[in-house]
């Protein structure tokens, strides 16, 4: 059986999310996407949800930090932009040593979907902000339904019954 019964999970909860951002075109699937993705690596499972959303959210805001830099005090330069790259990379690696943020990929994921989500606002810092945590606090609650929804349908054991 093995992935059966999460794959049937995960797929049609994928379609039910991205049915959502048809109706509501604020919501960017492939951020909800990102950050189920995020919480399958930090473990997929209960323990995964607190550490997934707090990497995700560590990211996007430091995103939104580095963004913010680039564009008032680096006036849009190529070599400032190289420079805070490295920079934030370095603490989005070192903030791993916090066992909260542990999940290292999910901080890139929240910086990427940040990113990425820019051009759907229109440059927008503080609406891509939040619609950046809104789509990834979604994606990590869908991640974990998708987890759990399979175990409502196991046959329970002779000695359970």
């Amino acid at each position: 059986m093995g992935l059966l019964p999460v794959s049937i999970s995960i797929g049609i909860l994928c379609g039910l999310w991205f049915q959502t951002t048809i109706w509501v075109p604020w919501l960017i699937p492939w951020v909800g996407y990102a950050a189920w993705a995020s919480f399958y690596y930090a473990g997929g499972d209960k323990a995964a949800l607190p550490k997934s959303i707090a990497a995700n959210v560590a990211g996007m805001l430091q995103g939104a930090i580095f963004f913010w830099l680039w564009t008032k005090i680096g006036g849009g330069s190529l070599i400032f932009l190289s420079v805070i790259i490295g920079i934030f990379c370095f603490v989005m690696t070192m903030e791993g040593n916090i066992p909260l943020l542990s999940a290292i990929p999910g901080q890139f994921v929240g910086a990427a979907v940040y990113f990425g989500n820019l051009g759907a606002h229109k440059g927008d810092i503080w609406v891509t902000l939040l619609s950046t945590f809104v789509c990834m606090l979604i994606g990590n609650f869908a991640g974990l339904l998708s987890a759990k929804l399979p175990d409502l349908f196991k046959k329970a054991s002779p000695a359970e019954e």
